[in-house]
């Protein structure tokens, strides 16, 4: 890759915000490579101009960089740290845009960096919406130097990507950054079943809510799903919501803070995966808050 060449990008992971993110990318002109777990998520990229890889190897192969886009550390290590796709690694520049805590960021980093390519975690804030858009909020940890090579890739993602610092303490910005996510929701799904069960017009609620300093944008946003019990589609599924609380825990844990709120918010949204909304939206946390009526 040259100044003049744009950079060849291979994307892992074509999910909920993969995918739109893999539309940006070809939308600003980069040529794209992309592979998933589940064929058929990728294949409506080539509609756009992507090619689908058959494997993880196979897409990274002459790939300049790889943006990541999985579940988990664990599906990091299997696609991309094991097998063919290891001995890929040498000269390519991984770009870890997932939610994994600051240690496991740092593992992966180890091993790309062990085997000749560079780092740098860049995960993300925002919508489906937002996504298709180039509107996320993008946090990078990486030496400058790097964040400054592949600032052009970071910007089809969002407007202005933040250097936080170096690898890890994105990844932490971004588990505290979930956690007032499903902390605020939670909160506001409990007020919600207070008012509804008081007999209170929940467009009161809603309304004297938006006018207070508690107001926060993603009211509104989950206001009519929780009312009307509506969790699909899903814009982030209750299970990753899970999965990162899971790792909020054990960092906050680690690092010495008292927060046994924090269990709650994991048993209740355990509740609603189990009750069978893992895949629905992480709003379906308001049906384990606030569980149907027994009849008297």
């Amino acid at each position: 890759m040259d100044d003049r060449t744009p950079a060849r990008i291979a994307v892992l992971g074509t999910g909920l915000m993969g995918r739109p993110m893999a539309g940006r990318l070809l939308a600003a002109g980069f040529p794209v490579t992309v592979w998933n777990r589940t064929p058929d998520k990728a294949r409506p990229l080539a509609d756009n101009g992507a090619a689908v890889a058959s494997s993880p190897a196979a897409a990274i192969r002459d790939a300049d960089a790889v943006v990541l886009m999985l579940a988990d550390a664990p599906a990091i290590r299997d696609t991309l740290l094991a097998g063919e796709a290891a001995a890929l690694l040498h000269g390519l520049t991984v770009i870890q845009m997932g939610t994994i805590a600051p240690a496991e960021s740092l593992e992966v980093a180890a091993g790309v960096v062990r085997r000749g390519g560079s780092y740098l975690e860049a995960p993300v804030l925002g919508s489906i919406a937002e996504a298709a858009a180039g509107r996320l909020l993008v946090m990078v940890g990486a030496p400058p130097a790097l964040f400054e090579r592949w600032l052009p890739v970071l910007r089809a993602f969002g407007p202005e990507p933040r250097l936080i610092g170096p690898p890890g303490h994105a990844a932490a910005l971004k588990l505290a950054l979930n956690q007032l996510i499903a902390t605020i929701t939670t909160a506001y799904a409990v007020g919600l079943g207070m008012v509804r069960r008081a007999g209170v017009d929940l467009s009161l609620w809603a309304d004297i809510v938006r006018s207070s300093s508690l107001y926060a944008p993603t009211f509104d946003k989950k206001f009519n799903r929780m009312v009307d019990r509506e969790f699909t589609p899903a814009n982030f599924p209750a299970r990753l919501l899970l999965k990162d609380l899971r790792l909020v825990v054990d960092e906050a844990n680690r690092i010495g803070l008292f927060a046994p709120f924090l269990e709650g918010l994991v048993e209740i949204v355990a509740r609603a995966v189990e009750a069978g909304f893992g895949e629905a939206d992480y709003s379906a946390l308001a049906a384990a808050v606030e569980p149907p009526s027994n009849p008297a």
